[in-house]
């Protein structure tokens, strides 16, 4: 890994740290469940990507963003059947990409 990729993850990193804590899904939760500890947290589900296509299958898989446009930090979040994956981004167009590019490798 160069040097500047590691910079980059670094970077990366802590944006993911700096994102608003995200209701763990617990054992016994569906993604419905899961969705509705999301609310009050800054946390939204997301049901479609900028193009219009499904993000996620739910309840089983689900797609939720989060948006501190004050920081300038912007969270993505992804429950499959109970896992759950976040990523923090500096840049929204980023995030929603990604956001994207998941939903187009769902389809």
């Amino acid at each position: 890994m160069t040097q500047d990729a590691k910079i980059l993850a670094a970077i990366e990193a802590a944006a993911t740290d700096l994102l608003a804590p995200i209701p763990k899904p617990d054992l016994l939760d569906d993604g419905y469940d899961w969705m509705r500890r999301l609310r009050g947290s800054g946390w939204e589900p997301v049901p479609t990507g900028r193009d219009g296509r499904p993000l996620g299958s739910w309840p089983y898989q689900i797609v939720a963003h989060h948006d501190d446009h004050e920081r300038g930090l912007y969270g993505l979040a992804i429950y499959t059947e109970g896992d759950l994956h976040v990523e923090g981004y500096w840049d929204k167009t980023a995030r929603d990409q990604e956001s994207d590019e998941y939903a187009q490798e769902a389809s």
